[in-house]
């Protein structure tokens, strides 16, 4: 892959960036991703490259919107699935958690995206009136993948790490 390199420790799929500016947040693998943003009189565009700035080639795309008064998505984890999400226009919060870290990053800007390896739990909440989030996924819809259970995706994340010395 041309964008990110993939290294492995103790089994994590470690993501080096060479054409994207980006930072870890704290919790395994998650990292805050700004996004080139060519300014134009006629309007601003951002870009993301498939094969080039991403570390998965998306499958699936699709988007989150009029999310009602404080409700909130996600709340689940994924066993294989990866992620990337960029608030298009608003902004919302995503709450990441692997298990022994948590971190609140805030997406507010169409040009920074959020990468989220497998078996990390996400909560999203907070979304302005005007919030568009979307989200480009490594697979395809399989419901099996989910774990919708905190104390499963615990489990699951203790019997990951005992594998490693």
């Amino acid at each position: 892959m041309a964008g990110f390199e993939l290294y492995t420790t103790k089994g994590e799929r470690m993501l080096e960036e060479k054409f994207l500016s980006s930072v870890e947040v704290g919790v395994r693998g998650v990292r805050l991703v700004e996004l080139p943003r060519i300014e134009d009189p006629r309007g601003n565009l951002s870009v993301v490259e498939f094969e080039k700035d991403l570390p998965f080639v998306p499958a699936r795309c699709f988007w989150i919107y009029d999310v009602p008064g404080q409700n909130v998505r996600g709340e689940h984890s994924h066993r294989r699935l990866e992620q990337f999400l960029v608030c298009v226009k608003g902004a919302c919060v995503i709450t990441v958690d692997d298990g022994r870290n948590r971190a609140d990053v805030v997406l507010d800007r169409p040009n920074r995206g959020l990468y989220l390896p497998p078996l990390i739990w996400d909560t999203m909440h907070r979304f302005t009136d005007d919030a568009v989030l979307m989200v480009l996924a490594s697979e395809r819809y399989d419901p099996a993948e989910y774990i919708r259970d905190y104390r499963e995706f615990l489990r699951l994340v203790t019997e990951y790490e005992s594998t490693f010395p």
